[in-house]
């Protein structure tokens, strides 16, 4: 299933906009999750290119060494923190503050941003990162796989590190992402879970949105009556992309084979109370569930081959070149469904 979208780049440097041409064309970027992880990327990518960082023939391999580099992980805090002025799902409008030495300067505003007229009263979403090696390999990088995908005119996105010890005031929070991670849900050795297990239950008692994603699904079912596991019915960590065992239901489509990128070796062995299972895949029949405000899910909706890629050239795992096998096995098989994923676990966050 191919997917393209294109985002609207509007460029301030100080007094000045930034045009494709003499003739105040903004820039546009088109591009398909296949390759970039979502549009933030695409954008941090699209820069780097005007200013002639890299080749042009990028393939997917560059790409993840590009990831590593402390430029492409600043760029992506700079689009972090673009203005979003239009989000669908066919189209994204962004506004970001940056000094470039490429385009066509005017004092001349775009249209677009003449015509845009923030709300007063702004929806509220907090991501907490769990991620104990964020400092070391993935600053921005979280932030923008998730942003990428949720972040819509007229919200503002908290970030909290979670390792730290850090959580948002609930009051006035309309919902939370809790991300991946490479810790275990049921490790209580490290003294950031149980803050962590604490705040989900006050939030839960709230009814305030919780979207938890492979280890934030996990803590959710730990922390809120179910139980999270080590997965020793298999050999190995589950890598890749994988089809769902069960049917999708989607607007007017049944989708028989919904595929996920997925990479963990822990699973929900036990419900949270008042959620049903609504996927499952052949290896974990509680892939992910729902309740009235919870939603869980086993796979990462953020991920493509890229983060897959990017994550196991730089893992010191033993088994790193067989998951990277597994890997690109996987992806030789079925579609790309990133676009129905992304607006099911959006609308469920945001009640659309």
């Amino acid at each position: 299933m191919e997917f393209n979208k294109q985002v609207t780049l509007i460029i301030q440097s100080e007094n000045h906009f930034i045009y494709k041409s003499e003739a105040l064309e903004l820039y546009s970027i088109k591009y398909s999750p296949n390759f970039d992880p979502n549009d933030f990327f695409a954008i941090a990518r699209f820069l780097m290119q005007q200013q002639q960082k890299f080749q042009e023939d990028l393939t997917i391999e560059l790409y993840a060494d590009l990831l590593l580099t402390q430029e492409f992980k600043e760029l992506l805090g700079i689009v972090n923190q673009g203005v979003i002025l239009k989000a669908t799902s066919q189209e994204k409008v962004i506004l970001l503050n940056y000094n470039v030495n490429f385009g066509f300067k005017s004092e001349i505003i775009p249209d677009i941003l003449k015509q845009y007229t923030p709300k007063d009263i702004k929806k509220r979403y907090a991501l907490l990162i769990t991620e104990p090696l964020y400092y070391k390999e993935y600053v921005n990088i979280m932030e923008a796989m998730h942003f990428g995908i949720y972040k819509e005119e007229n919200e503002d996105w908290e970030v909290y590190l979670v390792i730290e010890n850090k959580f948002p005031d609930l009051q006035g929070l309309d919902g939370i992402i809790i991300t991946g991670s490479s810790s275990a849900a049921y490790d209580l050795s490290e003294e950031w879970k149980e803050p962590l297990f604490k705040f989900l239950r006050e939030a839960d008692k709230m009814k305030i949105k919780l979207f938890g994603i492979c280890f934030g699904h996990q803590v959710l079912a730990h922390s809120l009556g179910g139980e999270a596991q080590k997965m020793n019915h298999v050999d190995r960590m589950q890598v890749g992309r994988t089809a769902l065992s069960t049917q999708f239901k989607w607007k007017d489509q049944l989708i028989n084979n919904l595929n996920v990128y997925q990479i963990h070796g822990d699973y929900v062995a036990q419900l949270p109370k008042n959620t049903e299972v609504v996927m499952s895949a052949r290896h974990c029949e509680n892939y992910a569930f729902q309740g009235d405000h919870i939603l869980g899910v086993q796979f990462h909706p953020e991920f493509n081959a890229l983060m897959l890629l990017y994550i196991f050239r730089n893992s010191s795992d033993p088994l790193r070149d067989i998951y990277i096998q597994d890997c690109q096995e996987s992806f030789k098989e079925g579609f790309d469904h990133q676009q129905i994923i992304w607006e099911f676990t959006n609308n469920f966050l945001k009640n659309k």
